[in-house]
């Protein structure tokens, strides 16, 4: 009598030696860094990044953590901008349009605040007085609702300024004054302040 085996039995055994031969496998480990180069390349890329913070802080950076700033936000006139926390509010020159801050260490001033600019000629007004403050002044427009303004205003002081117009023609100017002997350190901390301006 034949030995028949049954197609069940021949996937079983099939299945083992499968299993069987594939024990003996062994993939290649070689392209696996050790503890050593995955060190390495930890340090390089912490040293690069390191690097990039170095080299944006020495192309002008913010000079104020943003934890040292806070906002002034006026809701009436709908604008609000970052101010270094230390810069003490000017009462007797700041009203319902817009407020003045100073810092007692650069002498700097901010001046932000709310202007009807009635048919642009507050807007024209401003930037033709920017325009003809001389080749220590440069000015031009970002955009049709935007100018930005900075250099020496006279003898010994700078300014850097930005203009927004509003949807509804009004404009909201910002103005940071300071000494010219204190630019190196105002200077980034002015644009940051002037890139903080936002239309609510």
């Amino acid at each position: 009598m034949k030995n028949i085996q049954s197609p069940f039995s021949i996937s079983i055994a099939l299945t083992a030696a499968v299993l069987l031969s594939s024990c003996g496998k062994q993939e290649a480990v070689g392209d696996v860094p050790s503890s050593d180069e995955l060190a390495k390349q930890a340090d390089a890329a912490s040293k690069a990044i390191r690097d990039e913070e170095a080299a944006a802080s020495a192309e002008g950076a913010p000079v104020v953590d943003s934890a040292e700033m806070t906002s002034y936000a006026n809701a009436l006139r709908g604008f609000s901008i970052m101010v270094p926390k230390n810069w003490a509010i000017d009462e007797a020159a700041s009203d319902d349009n817009g407020q003045v801050f100073n810092d007692a260490d650069s002498k700097a001033t901010l001046t932000a605040g709310w202007i009807e600019n009635r048919e642009d000629a507050d807007l024209t007004a401003a930037v033709k007085t920017l325009e003809e403050a001389g080749e220590g002044m440069t000015g031009d427009y970002v955009n049709e609702n935007e100018y930005r303004a900075s250099g020496f205003i006279e003898e010994g002081s700078k300014t850097a300024q930005r203009i927004l117009r509003k949807p509804d023609g009004t404009m909201i100017r910002a103005i940071v004054t300071y000494p010219a002997d204190s630019a190196e350190a105002v200077d980034p901390l002015a644009q940051q302040i002037l890139d903080s301006l936002t239309l609510q």
